[in-house]
């Protein structure tokens, strides 16, 4: 996308500049061994590559330089929300997490594959760019995405496939090509727990309660049965400030095209298991057909999911609206009085958003943050504009957060509780 936009954008001034960065950080891409296959064969080197982690988008925006186009999600990641503003479009293909806008206008359509959308873009608006080289990265990432999926998103993934095949015959065939990219796509050996999760891993954040959603692609079995899992689990917890895991499970057998999915919730905290297993088994519309299934550790719960299509990409919504309304109860009626009991009727859990910032002008670059199904995201936080968090956690973005002295700690409580100051300037003018 950040190609077309590069040959397409109309005003854009000459020092201006159109960046694919990826949304991931580059310490993390060797995780992603279906899209480093799918590079090679497509002569384009790891190096030339550009990673969330390179780019100082924070600067960029407060300079009001700075540009955005999402594409494969649809809302910032709760640690990006200072750049809301610089968000001018956003091509998706998951259920709809923002309303679209003048300044903001949105793609959201139901289809196998994003990859699709950005090819229609291309053979309708500017197929003179379309190189071999560019076909055979759409069609890679349309052809991993497609084969497995049934219904009707999948046709018009299906249509782009045989347009492309037919402008440059020489592709590899889809089957040949699908049966490398899920090989090293489903390739494991190796990795920790920590490296599986964190393959596909989106975060959901409200305060300082912090939730990690996987997909993995293994059965059920396989990862219980994973050595020392719940103590991984909880090292997992502990490196990356996590409250909960919850991994969704992907295996395939012979006697269906359909894939198996099943969740599994690990978390220390039995009052979390207990909230956010309630929102999984009952907030679901259409249900999924949850199921409980057996655990051999008492910190993990695990499901079998009926409907083979309960996507990840269904899962994070469900979860969002749910704490949602709990994160507005609280805004209400205040923060709880003390250490919540365990009780299993407690049914309520925080999951973080974004808060809108200003919108940017002037001199621009314009970056794409580009959020393959299989990397991490940003995200992924639902998809609601929320406040921030309150002025009394220590979170991203707390006054209190960082460097300070006594001395300034004392003016944020005067600014905070309206005191004067003694040249007789009110805080809001300081």
């Amino acid at each position: 996308m950040a190609y077309f936009l590069s040959r397409t954008s109309s005003g854009l001034s000459g020092s201006s500049l159109v960046l694919p960065v990826l949304n991931i950080p580059r310490s993390q891409f060797h995780l992603q061994a279906d899209v480093l296959l799918l590079l090679r064969e497509s002569g384009i080197t790891t190096e030339s590559l550009v990673f969330r982690d390179q780019v100082d988008l924070a600067r960029l925006h407060g300079e009001r330089r700075l540009v955005l186009t999402l594409v494969d999600h649809s809302v910032l990641q709760s640690t990006d929300c200072c750049l809301e503003g610089a968000v001018v479009e956003v091509i998706d293909h998951y259920q709809l997490q923002r309303t679209a806008s003048f300044f903001c206008p949105v793609t959201a359509e139901t289809v196998a594959s994003c990859a699709t959308l950005v090819t229609e873009r291309i053979l309708s608006s500017a197929p003179e760019i379309l190189d071999r080289q560019l076909a055979l990265l759409l069609y890679g990432v349309v052809v991993m995405d497609s084969v497995n999926q049934v219904g009707g998103g999948s046709v018009r993934s299906r249509q782009m496939l045989r347009r492309l095949q037919k402008q440059f015959p020489d592709l590899p065939h889809g089957g040949a090509l699908h049966t490398s990219l899920h090989t090293a796509k489903f390739d494991l050996s190796g990795l920790s727990t920590e490296h599986i999760l964190l393959k596909d891993m989106k975060l959901v954040a409200e305060g300082d309660v912090r939730v990690a959603v996987s997909s993995i692609f293994l059965s059920l079995e396989s990862f219980l049965g994973r050595k020392n899992l719940q103590q991984e689990l909880q090292d997992v917890c502990l490196s990356h400030r996590l409250d909960a895991v919850v991994a969704m499970t992907i295996s395939f057998n012979d006697q269906s095209e359909k894939p198996v999915r099943h969740l599994a919730l690990y978390s220390q905290s039995s009052r979390y298991r207990r909230q956010i297993s309630h929102a999984l088994l009952n907030s679901w519309s259409p249900s999924p057909c949850l199921s409980p299934v057996s655990s051999p550790y008492k910190d993990i719960l695990a499901y079998h999911l009926g409907d083979a299509l309960a996507s990840r990409s269904k899962l994070i919504p469900v979860l969002t609206h749910f704490l949602s309304d709990r994160w507005q109860r609280e805004m209400h009626c205040g923060a709880d009085g003390g250490e919540e009991s365990e009780d299993p009727l407690d049914q309520s859990m925080m999951i973080s958003e974004e808060s809108s910032a200003d919108s940017t002008s002037g001199h621009q670059h314009w970056l794409q943050l580009e959020a393959e199904d299989h990397g991490m995201a940003d995200e992924q936080t639902g998809g609601r504009m929320m406040p921030p968090a309150p002025m009394n956690s220590l979170v991203d973005g707390c006054p209190l957060d960082g460097v300070f002295n006594q001395e300034a700690l004392l003016e944020k409580f005067r600014w905070m509780g309206g005191v004067e100051e003694e040249d007789g300037r009110h805080p809001e003018h300081i």
